[in-house]
């Protein structure tokens, strides 16, 4: 086990079974786990896949094991934050499920959620923490909880002890069932604009803005108040769809100046 991974393997059969009963995979899908480890989950997953499936492990002393256990997969090694995940569907329609590595699971979703063929669903462990701020309501948003809720739908399935696994992490773990949304050409720039936002969240969200000089305070001011809060609102305050009618406003101030 390599910590410059963050393995940590699953070996509780009764969270498996869970983790596996909460995927739904429609014929003629595919099928892509990251990080299968030791195959654990694997075994599950493969009775799911009818279609195809593919495994992406970073740990080339992993896949000789997997390669056996599993010889009708495609076997990828790889660090699936750097995948093309396009390359890998050919526009396919596919799943995503994977315990995430706790040092990588945010580039890994962010590289699946920006691809051009998104996976229809997607089954992921994630740190406790992580999960509840992807899930997060007004008043306690972050960059995270915005682009995870521009992208999917978030589900909270159940948490996971640290004994599920070998060796055990230091923190519960969250199983997420996320469902993709369709469309949304301008998430990338609502996610840049929630980034300068959130650049000093403790900071009211006008003066963040200004300084940024994502527009004059008083266009600031009317944005804000237009799209129905006060001009001391801080960023956290600010739901998904706020942020998408707060960049809506801007743009259509920055076209018009044009």
């Amino acid at each position: 086990m390599k910590k410059s991974y963050g393995q940590h393997f699953l070996h509780d059969k009764n969270i498996i079974a869970k983790i596996v009963g909460a995927v739904s995979v429609e014929p003629g899908e595919l099928l892509i786990e990251v990080g299968p480890g030791a195959g654990a989950l694997t075994e599950g997953l493969a009775d799911l896949a009818v279609g195809a499936m593919t495994l992406i492990e970073a740990d080339r002393d992993l896949i000789p094991s997997l390669r056996d256990r599993f010889p009708h997969a495609e076997i990828v090694q790889a660090d699936a934050a750097l995948v093309d995940y396009d390359a890998l569907t050919h526009d396919r329609p596919w799943v995503f499920v994977s315990n995430l590595p706790y040092n990588a699971g945010n580039a890994i979703l962010e590289k699946v959620f920006t691809s051009k063929n998104p996976p229809r669903q997607l089954v992921v462990m994630v740190q406790k923490e992580v999960g509840e701020r992807m899930m997060a309501k007004a008043g306690e948003m972050s960059v995270l909880s915005v682009a995870t809720q521009l992208y999917c739908d978030v589900e909270r399935l159940f948490i996971v002890k640290p004994g599920a696994f070998i060796p055990p992490p230091k923190v519960d773990s969250i199983v997420l069932r996320m469902t993709t949304k369709v469309g949304g050409s301008d998430r990338e720039p609502i996610i840049a604009l929630a980034k300068i936002g959130f650049a000093h969240r403790r900071k009211q969200l006008r003066q963040t803005l200004a300084q940024a000089n994502v527009a004059d305070l008083v266009a600031i001011d009317s944005a804000i108040e237009f799209i129905g809060f006060p001009k001391t609102v801080r960023p956290q305050e600010l739901r998904t769809e706020d942020w998408m009618k707060l960049y809506s406003v801007f743009a259509s101030i920055a076209k018009q100046s044009r």
